[in-house]
């Protein structure tokens, strides 16, 4: 560091989904001091989540930290399970720094829009749609979880391919053994019928994350679905109805047709973006930060920095060397 980029504080920003979680650690300049990783940090989920995060926040920062903005997946302050997050978190950066709590999808809705007005639709591992119009509370449509929804998530796409699996094991129809054989072989299990339902039943029991590990075959739907398989694209099409119609609902209870945006490896899918935009009727604005520019920008807020283009752009560099 030259002497004219020496600082003597700085902000924190982490974001902790559900298959990954990032920290990045910035200068009142908007220069990326420091950039850690880790796997996912969700509760519902992961039962080492509170040690990722002990383990991703030790010693964080070269200098004192102002203040941090801390999103989480599964975090809501109305909810008193979220209160053992926010100790974690507490201990983890010591009673100095101010903190802000909110959920990842929070922080990566501030990300897509630079902090202004929009409705992002989410869909990672689970689902959910957050929208902002600067004129009244957050609003959020689904994030339900997986037990009562995640419609179109990632899991959801999974479980949908599984559940062609075991129909087809079920009824020996010939119809569906193509496609099951195919979600059987990336699985590394046997497509013979008479040994494939035991072999299913095995891997579901011996997965340490099974949402994670369900929600993983989305990537191999969206895979076959390029490749022209129907039965991936009717999957993904649904997934894609489901995510179009919470974006839908959001516009309505605002009463404004605000513009959209998107976040979460499902929205990596041609087939989900393209029928998202046909059934919106309009383009997303794509995303200008990830969610952890977010987290940035909202915990640089909290510290009372001037937040500019040329901070924005000193950002956006050194998010992009990540």
């Amino acid at each position: 560091m030259g002497r004219d980029d020496v600082t003597d504080e700085a902000i924190l920003a982490v974001d902790g989904g559900g298959t990954r979680t990032r920290a990045v650690v910035v200068a009142p300049d908007g220069r990326v001091l420091e950039r850690r990783h880790a796997g996912g940090s969700n509760p519902y989920d992961k039962a080492d989540w509170a040690q990722t995060l002990t383990d991703l926040l030790h010693d964080v920062s070269p200098v004192p930290l102002r203040a941090a903005t801390i999103g989480l997946a599964g975090y809501s302050a109305l909810r008193p399970s979220s209160r053992i997050q926010d100790e974690v978190i507490r201990d983890a950066l010591g009673p100095d720094v101010g903190i802000v709590m909110c959920s990842d999808v929070e922080i990566a809705c501030i990300g897509a829009f630079a902090d202004g007005p929009g409705i992002l639709a989410l869909a990672g591992t689970g689902s959910v749609i957050w929208a902002e119009d600067r004129r009244h509370p957050p609003l959020r449509i689904g994030g339900w979880g997986f037990m009562l929804g995640d419609q179109g998530s990632g899991y959801w796409i999974g479980c949908e391919a599984l559940g062609k699996v075991v129909h087809y094991l079920d009824t020996r129809h010939p119809d569906g053994a193509a496609f099951a054989n195919l979600i059987l072989r990336a699985l590394g299990l046997p497509v013979d019928p008479e040994l494939a339902g035991e072999a299913l039943l095995e891997w579901q029991r011996v997965q340490d994350h099974p949402r994670s590990a369900i929600a993983a075959l989305a990537h191999e739907v969206n895979r076959l679905a390029d490749e022209g398989c129907v039965d991936a694209v009717e999957i993904l099409e649904r997934a894609a109805g489901f995510l179009a119609a919470q974006v839908q609902t959001a516009r309505a209870r605002l009463g404004q047709p605000l513009p959209w945006s998107h976040s979460g490896s499902v929205f990596l899918s041609r087939t989900v973006i393209g029928t998202v935009t046909r059934l919106v009727g309009e383009a997303p604005c794509a995303p200008r930060f990830s969610a952890i520019g977010g987290g940035a920008m909202r915990a640089a807020r909290l510290a009372g920095w001037k937040v500019d283009a040329a901070w924005l752009e000193r950002l956006r560099t050194g998010l992009s060397q990540d």
